[in-house]
């Protein structure tokens, strides 16, 4: 083995154990610093960019017990299929009303792990196995760090089902590949939540016979214990780490102002809002809490004045703090960072410190990157008051399989359905050098929400596959509870209808030819609800090949009031980035003769966490977004000058959010997201 190599293994394993830890709390970015005239206007600041927990990127759950509350991220990139398993239980409700059932000690120097997910009490010392899920093939990828929580299995490396258990210290070791296999590690505690795992460690243990020989119990004074000695898991449910959203909010926001006359701070969901009063200058402090008691606090002053104060650059976002990207052929490497400053300030993009000629606009676009342009990247953002350099971006080029290779796979849309309407969902399939068929699953959700905790659902969404000219290739009503549906909805990792008798629609084409298609969902009956659209790339991982062919764009057009947005989620797949073409087109679509297109749409990209990534409003007829454009087989922008918005960004694998609003008023618009090659 090289020295080469084996440094390259020595930092992927280290990379790996620091992915485990227990993510903090942190402010992520500085808040800026603005001035207002007096007594009018106010402006607003989105907290997610500026505190989060760093590296933060998948699914969040809230665990309640009869101990404490905490939060834990489930880790979908490392084990997918643990982590799709895992939410099935918990959007079935299974957990609520199960107990700790194991605190074991395994290695013999105090509590390893406590283990749940198996047993619920059904009053006094009476207990239940609860219902099991087919069981799910190991997927051995973490180290069982403190404060992961990992799957319970047989001696059967295959055979984990609804039993799970967090490490109370590190067992890396001791369940390693070394131990038969391993264990699946697919989530990490929160912030200060691993305050009640250990508080649930300390208990004392007492043998109740067969599983329970290691059972936890509290106020227990001997006998056989009852209901009221187990540390009951009163839920777990899904939940979101900002506030605003569905469930159960790790962080919580809290503002106060040195002086309200000045500058009155309030603070709603994520939003700060900075009014201007009287001239002068105030303090404005902001507290980000975590549900299990953390904080951390900032400040930024607040000048009311008669004009707008000079302001040294403060940087709203950033590039991520690592990309990697297969190596092989040359791809475009997109890299963006956003600021604010007074007067408008000059960018400096460099490579490992070093100037790098051209780059001198907020977006770093290589067209053709390879090993050659690996390094570190940063941008230098100045102004006639000061300087301020992004943090560093570290580029990559890791060999990586067609099945490790960044890729387009999924896109989502929750939506409100009026009474009658049709939401429209396009793709295209292939992409240059590919070739043979594409297996696509879609998804219509209506009741299947409901036991989400969605109110007024679709009652019956029905799924029309055809192709732009009108040619029907499939249609679903109600799906039916078929066998090859349920094994294909486990494997895209898409959660689960709750009946095979529910009303929601689905349609798997296993063998689609290169080419585009249509989607449409709507309710059989013209009623109103909401609903969840849903389209997968259903090509399982191990077939997939350098030829295969691609999910190479997704899109959605509606007409959205006045006032509203359309929200679209879209997954890329692999284990190495893929540069991205988003679009939020409304004035374009005029000349399809499209009527009462939106005139200004404004498009904003969110990570997983919630944190905005990427914004535009007007695109402004840049040459390398047309060409980029017309690289992916975009349909041309006819006017630069357009108000129609654009995204260009090299994105990590992972789960992301589009938002499109109209800056002036509503009407039809379409998001666009393509894969860029």
């Amino acid at each position: 083995m090289t020295p080469a190599r084996l440094l390259a293994l020595v930092l992927a394993a280290a990379c790996s154990r620091l992915a485990a830890q227990v993510p903090q709390l942190s402010a992520t970015l500085a808040l800026p610093t603005p001035a207002l005239a007096p007594g009018g206007g106010s402006v607003s600041i989105d907290l997610r960019n500026h505190f989060g927990f760093p590296g933060v990127s998948g699914p969040v759950v809230h665990f309640d017990t009869s101990l404490g509350r905490f939060h834990v991220e489930l880790r979908s990139d490392a084990a997918p299929r643990h982590a799709a398993n895992f939410l099935a239980y918990v959007q079935a409700g299974t957990y609520a009303g199960t107990f700790i059932h194991r605190s074991a000690a395994l290695d013999g120097s105090g509590i390893s792990i406590v283990q749940g997910g198996g047993y619920r009490s059904t009053g006094g010392s009476n207990v239940s196995a609860v219902a099991k899920l087919a069981p799910v093939a190991l997927e051995y990828a973490l180290p069982n760090a403190r404060g992961t929580l990992a799957a319970a299995r047989t001696s059967d490396l295959n055979s984990a089902t609804s039993e799970w258990y967090f490490n109370v210290k590190d067992n890396s070791t001791i369940l390693g590949p070394a131990n038969g296999g391993g264990y699946s590690v697919f989530g990490r505690v929160l912030g200060g939540g691993m305050s009640v795992v250990d508080r649930i460690a300390a208990l004392p243990v007492t043998n109740a016979g067969g599983a329970f020989s290691d059972l936890p119990v509290r106020d227990f004074t001997g006998g056989t214990p009852t209901v009221a000695n187990f540390v009951l898991i009163n839920g777990v449910t899904p939940a979101t780490l900002y506030p605003g959203g569905s469930g159960t909010a790790v962080l919580a926001f809290t503002v106060a102002s040195s002086n309200p006359a000045v500058a009155a701070a309030t603070v709603t969901g994520t939003t700060l809002t900075l009014a201007a009063g009287l001239p002068g200058t105030a303090e404005v402090t902001v507290t980000a809490s975590e549900t299990n008691g953390g904080t951390v606090t900032r400040t930024l002053n607040v000048t009311v004045g008669g004009g707008a104060a000079r302001q040294a650059p403060v940087l709203a976002s950033q590039p991520p703090a690592e990309l990697r990207l297969a190596a092989g052929t040359p791809q475009p490497l997109v890299l963006a960072v956003v600021a604010t400053a007074n007067p408008a300030p000059s960018y400096q993009w460099r490579r490992n410190r070093v100037d790098l000629p051209g780059q001198r606009g907020p977006l770093l676009v290589l067209p053709a990157a390879g090993a050659a342009e690996a390094g570190l990247y940063t941008c230098v953002v100045a102004n006639a008051e000061g300087s301020v350099e992004s943090r560093p971006c570290a580029v990559s080029f890791p060999a990586a399989t067609p099945a490790q290779t960044g890729r387009l796979t999924n896109l989502s849309i929750l939506s409100s359905f009026t009474r009658n309407e049709v939401l429209t969902i396009g793709t295209a399939v292939g992409g240059a050098g590919t070739g043979g068929t594409k297996a696509l699953l879609a998804r219509g959700g209506g009741p299947a929400l409901a036991q989400l905790g969605v109110p007024g659902v679709l009652p019956d969404p029905r799924l029309t596959w055809q192709t732009p000219g009108g040619a029907a290739i499939a249609a679903n009503d109600n799906w039916g509870g078929g066998a090859a549906l349920v094994a294909a909805f486990q494997q895209v990792g898409a959660f689960p209808f709750a009946a095979a008798d529910s009303r929601d629609a689905a349609i798997l084409q296993p063998a689609l030819p290169a080419g585009n298609y249509i989607l449409e969902v709507r309710d059989a009956t013209g009623t109103p609800g909401v609903a969840i659209a849903e389209l997968y790339d259903a090509t399982p991982t191990a077939a997939v090949t350098a030829t295969s062919t691609r999910l190479v764009n997704v899109s959605v057009r509606r007409e959205i009031p006045e006032g509203e947005s359309l929200v679209a989620g879209f997954y890329l797949s692999g284990e190495t980035a893929r540069t991205v073409l988003v679009r939020g087109v409304g004035p374009g679509l005029a000349q399809f003769g499209v009527p009462e297109t939106m005139p200004d749409p404004q498009l904003t990209l969110f990570g997983d966490g919630g944190a905005v990534i990427g914004e535009n409003d007007n695109w402004g007829g840049a040459e390398e977004l047309a060409t980029f454009a017309a690289s992916v087989g975009a349909f041309p922008l006819a006017n630069p000058a357009s108000n129609d918005a654009l995204l260009l960004l090299t994105l990590a694998p992972g789960k992301y959010t589009v938002q499109l609003k109209g800056r002036q008023a509503g009407g039809a618009a379409l998001i666009e997201v393509y894969e860029v090659r």
